[in-house]
């Protein structure tokens, strides 16, 4: 069980703060009271999202500590670069990558769009949208959640990320 206070990344929402664990009583005719993690976006402080504490398709993980972080960033040149010529099928790769949400996948996918992105770039050609949604939000969970667990800014660790790709 995670503590108030506490900061865990959330498939497709990154870095969430633990503000209040609280119950909640489902509906009015049941008399069992839920328990709920109150979580706070880091990208936007104005959201609660309210999960319950005993779900498993909650999908949270705690956050990296100062070392897993370095450590993992020292082993992202290691990390295959996902690439599936089929646009449904890579579509479906990145859905299950970012809900996966392993480091992992999402330097993965960072590698994959940002090789794609310059060869596009370089035939005149531009991004697609199904690219940058999803390199959005993987280069978001992700740098976001490094920039914490090493007390940095997320722009510096964007920017030292690609220099390593």
């Amino acid at each position: 069980m995670f503590k108030i206070g506490q900061y865990v990344v959330k498939a497709n929402t990154g870095v969430c703060r633990i503000s209040a664990i609280t119950t909640y009583q489902v509906s009015s005719d049941d008399d069992d009271e839920t328990l709920y993690y109150n979580l706070v976006p880091e990208s936007d402080g104005r959201s609660v999202l309210f999960v319950p504490v005993d779900s498993e398709k909650s999908n949270m993980r705690r956050i990296m500590t100062n070392e897993e972080a370095s450590a993992f960033i020292d082993r992202i040149p290691e990390i295959a670069t996902a690439w599936i010529a089929s646009d449904r099928l890579r579509e479906q790769y990145y859905k299950d990558a970012i809900k996966s949400n392993r480091p992992e996948a999402l330097v993965s996918i960072i590698k994959n769009l940002y090789i794609r992105n310059k060869e596009r770039e370089e035939h005149g050609k531009k991004s697609t949208a199904i690219d940058d949604r999803y390199f959005h939000i993987a280069e978001n969970v992700l740098y976001s959640e490094l920039a914490i667990a090493l007390g940095k800014g997320v722009s510096e660790i964007r920017d030292f990320i690609i220099s390593a790709l």
